[in-house]
């Protein structure tokens, strides 16, 4: 039996990931932490890649090598900006050619080193594994980093920091130097950049799944991800320039803050695709026994309308963090849905105790409606507290930030629910047929 890849692909861009978060943190205009610090994070994560691959991948030293060697690959995105010269646009500098050799030898290293030691300590391994799935859930965990960088890019008021797409002051978007990443400049290029890594691990993943699935609803919600971030992709360039245009001549372009709306509520769903996906790839939702395992009508119903007033809330949320509108309304829908989502993920884990997926999510759902409710309020406060110059700046970008991150947790966690439970009201042989046959 082979993974098909897919091993190679989970490994390479889960330590990609994990790096980039490692590096965007320790970059943060507020923290700013030593570059040893960040060094040392990094090959951490870069050892950490193959130590799974060696403790679960079936050939672990060709899975950690080769991930690692596509992790180096991947993490040129960024490396780039340390080849150009900061004086003239895109012009490389030679010497620093030598950061191309030493990614890719160097994260192949570790990812070798990495399996090695996992390989030591190894449990065993039945079958290829779930390293679909495993991919997949690497893709809906970037996605949802994203979403945190782009809240940030919003909370700080930096969406216009960069003023063309998809260059940056003219610079590729790849090959803007690193040193002048700095304030609002900072937060708005991590964000693109950090959507392109999003954007082409779905790429990637839509590729893989076509290619490994037999199931044709799965394919096509894998394809329907790869549509819908080329289009995010796409709003997220006309949020700034306003029309296809390569100047970065402000009075040549003309942002437009609707698009900003719409970018954010669009980005939100797409993460549900995501977590969807990532869900149906399991091999537990394919083994799933829809006799043994009875979900009742009404809990398919409560969780549709649950998702349905979390994305009616995602929407009034970011007319509020956009156009400052609409807040009272969005007040007294949280009234409405926490108490709604509660009642059915407490439902949900009294209902089924020995179901894990689904008591776990349930109790899950109703931990983070009550953190997201408490995020709320003080991100309510925090923001008249910072309009009335009475406290820092920082605290309302932190905490309107972490509202929103914590609404699109919320938003997964509902959707994982109601996935779950179709699969199981529906069954093999009704409602669900091409999610329910097996896959290679």
């Amino acid at each position: 039996m082979t993974t098909r890849g897919s091993d190679v692909l989970a490994v390479g861009f889960g330590t990609t990931v994990a790096m980039w978060t490692a590096g965007y943190l320790c970059r943060l205009p507020f923290v700013q932490a030593d570059p040893p610090v960040l060094l040392a994070l990094l090959l951490l994560c870069a050892l950490g890649g193959g130590l799974v691959a060696g403790r679960a991948a079936p050939r672990p030293l060709r899975t950690g090598t080769l991930g690692g060697l596509l992790s180096g690959f991947l993490n040129l995105l960024v490396l780039g900006g340390l080849l150009t010269a900061t004086d003239q646009p895109n012009r490389i500098v030679p010497s620093a050619l030598l950061w191309l050799p030493l990614s890719l030898g160097t994260s192949a290293l570790l990812g070798f080193l990495g399996a090695w030691m996992g390989a030591r300590v190894r449990r065993p391994v039945e079958g290829t594994g779930p390293w679909t799935a495993s991919f997949a859930a690497v893709a809906a965990a970037a996605t949802l980093l994203l979403l945190a960088v782009g809240g940030l890019v919003t909370s700080t008021g930096a969406g216009l920091a960069v003023v063309d797409w998809p260059n940056s002051f003219r610079y590729g978007m790849f090959l803007y130097p690193l040193s002048r990443m700095t304030g609002g400049i900072y937060f708005e290029h991590a964000h693109r950049l950090f959507g392109s890594l999003v954007g082409l691990t779905t790429a990637t993943l839509a590729f893989q799944t076509v290619r490994v699935e037999t199931r044709r609803a799965v394919r096509n919600l894998a394809l329907l991800a790869l549509v819908m971030v080329i289009v995010q992709g796409i709003l997220g360039g006309l949020r700034v320039t306003g029309r296809f245009t390569l100047s970065d001549v402000p009075g040549q372009t003309s942002p437009r803050i609707a698009l900003a709306v719409v970018h954010g509520i669009f980005g939100q769903m797409f993460f549900a695709v995501m977590v969807a996906l990532a869900t149906v790839l399991r091999p537990s939702w394919r083994e799933a026994d829809p006799a043994r395992r009875r979900v009742r009508q009404s809990e398919v119903t409560v969780g549709t309308v649950l998702v349905g007033l979390l994305l009616i809330q995602i929407t009034l949320g970011a007319l509020q963090r956009h156009l400052a509108t609409g807040v009272m309304i969005h007040l007294v829908l949280a009234g409405v849905i926490a108490p709604l989502a509660v009642w059915h993920g407490t439902r949900a884990w009294g209902l089924h105790g020995e179901d894990p997926a689904l008591s776990r999510l349930g109790l899950l759902l109703a931990f983070l409606t009550s953190v997201q409710v408490m995020l709320g309020l003080a991100a309510y406060i925090a923001s008249g507290a910072a309009g009335l110059s009475v406290a820092s700046h920082g605290w309302d970008v932190a905490l309107t930030t972490a509202h929103q991150w914590c609404g699109a947790i919320l938003l997964g966690c509902a959707v994982c629910l109601l996935t779950w439970a179709v699969r199981l009201r529906a069954g093999e042989a009704a409602g669900a047929p091409g999610l329910a046959v097996p896959a290679r």
